[in-house]
């Protein structure tokens, strides 16, 4: 009995090691990840023409959380999707001047340090693990089954609001949008087959993001 169960054991322990060595940082079809990220962002916005709050284009650099999942559709590809908060002090980067309507000052009011900025960006992703193809190209062992590394595209948008700093409370909040887009890089490393963390960098939902990755 006791032959038994040293037997069976080891062959617990052998499928559990062998299944770890064969794993990859990205697995292809069927792979489902989620990750949590702090980044810095500058996405762009409008706000319209309607008689309140600023007006015209801004990008404020801002402060940004977000949360994205990541799908693999292919052996080398992922599609996917995150949603964020952003935060700005300041409306826009450049103290640039906005319109207010019934201003005497029309077209150049008050400054974007008179506003905060909140934004939701809502970005699609896709991304293309090339690491794991050299892996398979070469026939060396590159430490896939942790590192993965990647290059992508997103595009996104989502609502921002323009909100006035207390000694600017006369000249009332407004709801723009922002349009954004561009490429990005990235690396992630594994702890264990489920646990990683991951840093990118880019243009389009973020210049710098990074924090924590699980997969699903």
């Amino acid at each position: 009995m006791k032959q038994m169960y040293r037997i069976g054991l080891l062959v617990v322990v052998t499928l559990f090691f062998g299944s770890m060595a064969n794993a990859q940082a990205f697995s292809g079809k069927g792979l489902k990840s989620i990750q949590i990220g702090l980044g810095l962002s500058e996405h762009h916005g409008w706000y319209p023409e309607n008689g309140k709050g600023p007006k015209g284009h801004v990008s404020p650099l801002a402060g940004n959380i977000n949360v994205q999942l990541e799908f693999g559709i292919g052996k080398y590809v992922g599609l996917g999707g995150s949603v964020g908060f952003d935060y700005a002090s300041n409306l826009s980067r450049n103290s640039v001047g906005f319109g207010y309507f019934g201003s005497p000052l029309l077209g150049n009011a008050y400054g974007s340090s008179s506003f905060r900025s909140f934004a939701i960006p809502i970005t699609l992703t896709a991304d293309f693990h090339f690491f794991q193809l050299i892996q398979d190209k070469s026939g060396k062992s590159l430490h896939a089954d942790k590192l993965d590394i990647y290059v992508g595209l997103d595009f996104g948008s989502g609502p921002a609001f323009a909100v006035p700093k207390s000694a600017y409370k006369a000249y009332g909040s407004d709801v723009g949008y922002m349009i954004y887009g561009g490429p990005h890089a990235g690396i992630k490393y594994y702890f264990n087959e489920k646990m990683g963390v991951f840093l990118e960098i880019g243009y389009g939902k973020a210049y710098l993001n990074g924090g924590v990755n699980f997969k699903l």
